[in-house]
């Protein structure tokens, strides 16, 4: 038994003295590795030095919505709903059926009394035609102060025609107008999207106070909206067609862009929604905020209901072909700037460039030509010289 023990003992004291030996072998591979690099020049890529551009002190959040939402109600003096021809997720084009009514009775009735009330106004036209015939034979054979009166009464009879013949042409406008509406009972979508929801208790025929709200909703599958909020310390940083960079706030490496189409000059209420808005921009309940519109029209990947980060794109960032490195990295050689850049043999090498603006504030300068964005340049120390071997540390390993 005490063997026992005193070999387990052994094998424990044996994996501890190895186990020590491999951690102090990698913190002393690690150091190392951090050594070489301080004693090796400073090398960082050009699209890395890019990034310092990535950041804004003004950045917004706001939820995606869609640009056009049509709510389509049911009209209970039109009937009650007999069909459905679409589903919840249904793509739709602008005319595309949705469902169709089923026709009142009180409808028909309505449709019959108006034509047999303009069948009653044919025949007061019709009676009141033949006595002006009749008056107007009359006047021509009556004596001179006969033919006085019988002409007043004829003027009344003519009035009272034309009154019949308009009521008669009102009642059949109110007659095709409603023949209309029985023949049209199917309503059709006025946009393309996609069905977003159906109210089923309206389909089951739901009325009064169970029938509330919009029996579909349709959202366009065009471009979508942002809606946000601006704190009134910052309104003046944003103005109608200023560029935004759009994140999704679930994160990674997506992004979009979008521009603002409009900046309210009301602020928003107290409601629910400002509220929660409030929680995303941290903002001071001692000042207002107003609410502003980012259109996107290339939204692939973004759905309707995301909630997104929303930042400002200066001029300079919106230009995809500048190239700014630090200005550090530039040696002036009299009058003629150059870099070491990184060749293929990780070896620096004098490179001539053409500069462009210098952006003081960022410790920048532009690069017209001479390095690309995939260029590693060397930091010019006293120790870089032509073929000197460089290294590109990416990563401790």
């Amino acid at each position: 038994m005490k063997k026992k023990i005193a070999l387990i003992v052994s094998l424990c004291i044996v994996a501890i003295v190895l186990l020590g030996g491999g951690a102090a072998y990698y913190f002393m591979n690690q150091s190392q590795q951090v050594g070489a690099m301080l004693e090796e020049p400073w090398v960082q890529k050009v699209s890395d030095m890019m990034y310092l551009d990535d950041f804004s002190p003004y950045a917004f959040s706001g939820k995606i919505e869609p640009e056009k939402h049509e709510k389509i109600y049911v009209e209970p003096d039109k009937g009650t709903v007999k069909e459905v021809f679409v589903k919840e997720g249904d793509t739709v084009e602008e005319g595309t059926p949705l469902f169709e009514y089923e026709p009142l009775e009180d409808s028909n009735l309505e449709l019959e009394q108006l034509k047999m009330q303009l069948e009653m106004s044919y025949l007061q036209i019709n009676q009141a035609q033949k006595r002006q015939t009749k008056m107007e034979k009359a006047i021509k054979e009556a004596e001179k102060e006969e033919k006085e009166l019988l002409q007043e009464d004829l003027e009344q009879v003519k009035f009272d025609l034309r009154m019949m013949n308009l009521e008669a042409g009102q009642q059949q406008k109110q007659i095709k107008s409603l023949t209309d509406e029985q023949e049209s009972t199917t309503v059709l979508s006025k946009s393309a999207g996609i069905v977003q929801s159906i109210n089923q208790d309206i389909a089951d025929g739901a009325q009064m106070e169970q029938a509330q709200g919009a029996f579909i909703q349709i959202v366009s599958t065009g471009s979508y909206l942002i809606k946000s909020q601006v704190n009134e310390f910052l309104i003046d940083t944003l103005e109608v067609d200023t560029k935004m960079k759009i994140t999704k706030k679930a994160g990674g490496d997506e992004e979009w862009q979008g521009t603002i189409t409009e900046i309210g000059r009301l602020p928003v209420g107290a409601n629910e929604d400002s509220q929660m808005m409030d929680m995303y921009l941290e903002t001071n309940p001692q000042s207002s905020n107003y609410p502003f519109t980012v259109l996107i029209e290339d939204h692939s990947g973004l759905e309707i209901g995301f909630h997104v980060n929303l930042e400002p794109i200066s001029e300079e960032e919106s230009v995809s072909s500048v190239v700014k490195v630090m200005q550090d990295f530039v040696v002036w050689d009299e009058d003629e700037p150059y870099v070491w850049v990184v060749d293929e043999n990780q070896t620096a090498r004098k490179q001539y460039v053409e500069v462009g603006h210098q952006f003081d504030e960022e410790f920048a300068i532009e690069i017209v030509s001479g390095v690309t964005l995939e260029n590693y340049l060397v930091y010019p120390d006293p120790s870089v010289t032509e073929g000197k071997e460089v290294m590109i540390y990416d990563s401790f390993e």
